[in-house]
């Protein structure tokens, strides 16, 4: 029976949501939930039911910001995925629809996400849709006398592999990473400030910005250094 049979049945439609969750590059990271009781099988990806459920929405053609509010248990994947920082890497959204038993599941939204809170034992994730970022205004270029490029983006033209060097992690602490003893070379290390680490993690990269640098070798950074471990090297930019 096809998707269109079990829509227009009274009796024989079970519809169902599937939910995929994905954050970075990697083969297995993403997260692929279902409200339905059992396990669902779509396009090679298993779907694992929970306790999820989403707000409503409408499609009026055109495209507004369809926002969506997805509430999923607080010991979710996704939820622990932004427990303490975000992550590095855009997370995006792709419902669809479809019946226990049918092989065809339609999406019927799709975007990324924004935010989660956390109350109780639910979180709440905030999407944004896709069309969102196809309607937002773009950056204008304004006169000024620094550069209005990217710090190494596509248009700029400092030399990022020049200003790189690898190094091995001696230690580490929350929001602290310790390198060797003159890590920075002929530089002075505060040179560094305002840079960024770089590092894999679970197949995914994460950068996080240089604060402050302590004792010539300790690095203050923007956030957690999740995934990381001693001993590792890191690209220090």
């Amino acid at each position: 029976m096809s998707f269109a049979d079990r829509e227009e049945s009274r009796f024989r439609g079970e519809p169902v949501d599937l939910y995929l969750f994905r954050y970075g590059t990697a083969p297995s990271a993403f997260f692929a939930y279902t409200d339905a009781e059992r396990t669902i099988t779509h396009g090679g990806i298993e779907y694992n039911p929970v306790p999820i459920k989403r707000g409503n929405f409408q499609s009026s053609g055109t495209l507004d910001k369809q926002q969506l509010t997805v509430n999923v248990p607080i010991n979710s994947g996704i939820s622990n995925l932004f427990r303490v920082y975000p992550p590095g890497q855009v997370v995006s959204l792709v419902v669809r629809q479809g019946h226990v038993g049918d092989a065809e599941f339609l999406v019927i939204w799709s975007g990324r996400v924004i935010q989660c809170e956390r109350d109780g034992s639910e979180a709440t994730i905030s999407c944004e849709s896709s069309a969102t970022s196809m309607k937002r205004t773009m950056l204008r270029r304004n006169y000024q006398t620094s550069c209005g490029h990217l710090l190494y983006g596509p248009e700029c033209r400092a030399n990022k592999v020049a200003a790189t060097s690898t190094q091995p992690v001696i230690s580490l602490t929350g929001t602290r990473v310790t390198l060797q003893d003159g890590f920075a070379g002929p530089l002075n290390p505060n040179k560094y400030l305002g840079g960024m680490i770089e590092w894999t993690a679970s197949g995914n990269k994460e950068q996080r910005t240089i604060l402050q640098v302590v004792n010539g070798k300790t690095l203050v950074l923007s956030g957690p250094t999740t995934g990381l471990i001693a001993g590792q090297n890191i690209n220090v930019v």
